[in-house]
């Protein structure tokens, strides 16, 4: 293809892209933004890190006020089905990891903000019902007082019954139904339940709550466990002796997903909103929050959180269904047994 033939091209996709964030800046959807006033936003992320970015985006937009509404996923999910069965819609747009299971029951719509073009296909919904803004990453971690660099695993399987050094030594929280999901998809069921079963024999230190986990292996109870890289990459910054595996595949990713309301009150400020959460801006106010955020280019290359060297794998979509939830709750049960 002739060099100037390339050119155009290039031009062109940059135009057609540059047209397309544009358009999300539409003098019309600002100016009905404005007489709005404000965007309703209930959250299942930690308070401050929204804050931090609503306080990015009133200075951007002066003229709008970020109302933040923040409780558990759980709670948030049964805070908005109790408001749609009494008819009313209290808020705009929502951030939860369970944000599929609102599509059920027509709690959200689809909003194709240009700004989600950006992000890979396995963080965002083909028809733009969500778009995941920040993840937790799977992954495993450990005390690098008690165990040395190059003795840490390299992959599941090393922590499986072929490893005796690890009966005994993990910690794992009771209700990683999400993470076996995700396993389950990358590795399929039959290598999956074949790993389990391995981890199962080796006598895990069932412990409640991340970051209680993270608390506990700093401190020297156990050697290594279950945990999320963004905690270990903050608890390392201030001295604590813990490190995790970049290696293993893969690493389970649950996605805080990002959705507009079906009948949101204020509309156009939903729209700046959410396109604000998906911009290059929005996304750097995240990740200095500490979050592993999606955007291509915002986490330096440097990073440990950067994707590029990273084997990722969403947890599917699907598991947030009820009778698909049970399943694997079921099966997590049938693989480790007692576990309280």
């Amino acid at each position: 293809m002739p060099r100037q033939t390339v050119s155009l091209l290039v031009f062109s996709c940059l135009a057609v892209y540059s047209l397309g964030v544009a358009r999300a800046q539409d003098p019309a959807i600002i100016a009905a933004a404005k007489k709005e006033g404000e965007v309703f936003f209930y959250t299942g992320k930690n308070l401050a890190t929204m804050q931090g970015v609503a306080n990015a985006f009133e200075a951007k937009y002066p003229f709008l006020k970020v109302r933040i509404t923040r409780t558990s996923g759980e709670k948030l999910i049964n805070r908005i089905r109790t408001e749609q069965l009494a008819g009313k819609f209290l808020f705009d747009a929502v951030s939860t990891a369970p944000a599929p299971i609102l599509e059920s029951f027509n709690a959200i719509q689809p909003y194709c903000s240009p700004e989600a073009k950006a992000f890979a296909s396995q963080f965002r919904h083909p028809t733009c019902m969500w778009t995941g803004i920040v993840g937790n990453y799977y992954v495993v971690v450990y005390n690098t007082k008690m165990v040395a660099k190059e003795d840490a695993p390299k992959d599941w399987n090393d922590l499986t019954e072929a490893n005796r050094k690890s009966k005994g030594q993990i910690a794992i929280d009771p209700e990683e139904y999400s993470w076996l999901a995700g396993m389950e998809g990358y590795l399929g069921e039959e290598r999956t339940q074949k790993l389990m079963s391995g981890l199962a024999r080796q006598d895990i230190r069932w412990q409640k709550g991340h970051n209680n986990i993270a608390d506990l292996l700093a401190a020297g109870e156990f050697p290594f466990a279950l945990g999320y890289a963004t905690r270990t990459e903050e608890m390392r910054a201030k001295g604590a002796p813990v490190d995790w595996v970049k290696t293993t595949k893969p690493i389970v990713v649950d996605p805080h997903n990002l959705a507009m309301a079906a009948r949101p009150v204020h509309p156009n400020a939903a729209k700046l909103w959410i396109d604000f959460l998906l911009s290059n801006e929005g996304q750097t106010v995240l990740f200095k929050h500490k979050e592993a955020v999606f955007r291509p280019g915002v986490i330096p290359q440097g990073s440990p959180l950067n994707s590029a060297k990273l084997e990722l794998a969403t947890v599917p979509a699907t598991i947030f269904a009820k009778t698909t939830f049970m399943h694997y709750q079921s099966k997590f049960d049938e693989l480790f047994g007692p576990r309280r």
